[in-house]
């Protein structure tokens, strides 16, 4: 995870930088795309204009958190009966965006230079459901020995690694199948992509987490 901010400035001046000697769109600028918005329209404009394009996609944010709140509500027996599913949520929530933003990213930069076609979709899911599987075995073994090493609670391990290899295959396939979906419908996957993709990975993720403790941890 690498925050933007930190070089925010430095990408700016490179984007003008590339403006005064072409009509070339900088590739700094996919990095703003993916957010939601182009660079060159917060470029120079006024506060409220800037407003104006950032604040409607973080109303994607807030309403998929607003989903997540309320389904993790419906489980309130659930974290009350095993606070250490409480504890990991967070790490949970983390890894799916992660996982699904790398994924997404990736498929954005393929589609480039790739025309969506049934067989090149198929290729890509039957690759990215290889990745998939070994980042969500990986992940979850970790954390599932974290939380046995930590906790002693076995059930309580394999809930939470179990979930969390389940929910990544679901983050990586939500990552290749938003905007393939996206660019076949000739829709700007690099906007849309981004708010989309993770919001549906956050769903996913607790609806497996909390089914997987309700039905574990009885």
């Amino acid at each position: 995870m690498i925050d933007v901010s930190l070089f925010t400035e430095e990408i700016l001046q490179a984007g003008e930088g590339e403006d005064r000697h072409g009509p070339a769109v900088p590739v700094h600028d996919d990095i703003f795309e993916a957010l939601g918005f182009h660079l060159e329209q917060i470029r120079g404009v006024s506060p409220w204009r800037v407003f104006r394009y950032r604040f409607p996609w973080l109303l994607a944010t807030v309403g998929g958190g607003t989903v997540c709140a309320l389904l993790a509500g419906a489980f309130e027996a659930t974290l009350a009966r095993s606070l250490v599913i409480a504890f990991f949520l967070t790490m949970v929530l983390g890894l799916n965006e992660s996982v699904s933003a790398q994924s997404m990213s990736v498929t954005i930069q393929t589609l480039r230079s790739a025309s969506v076609t049934w067989r090149w979709f198929v290729t890509a899911l039957r690759r990215e459901l290889v990745t998939a599987s070994l980042l969500g075995l990986g992940c979850g073994c970790v954390v599932a020995a974290i939380v046995l090493l930590w906790r002693n609670d076995v059930r309580g391990a394999c809930v939470i690694g179990g979930s969390i290899a389940l929910s990544l295959i679901s983050a990586c396939l939500f990552g290749l199948g938003v905007p393939s979906l996206l660019h076949r419908f000739k829709l700007d996957p690099k906007i849309a992509a981004g708010p989309i993709t993770l919001a549906l990975a956050d769903f996913f993720a607790l609806v497996i987490y909390f089914t997987s403790a309700s039905l574990v941890l009885k």
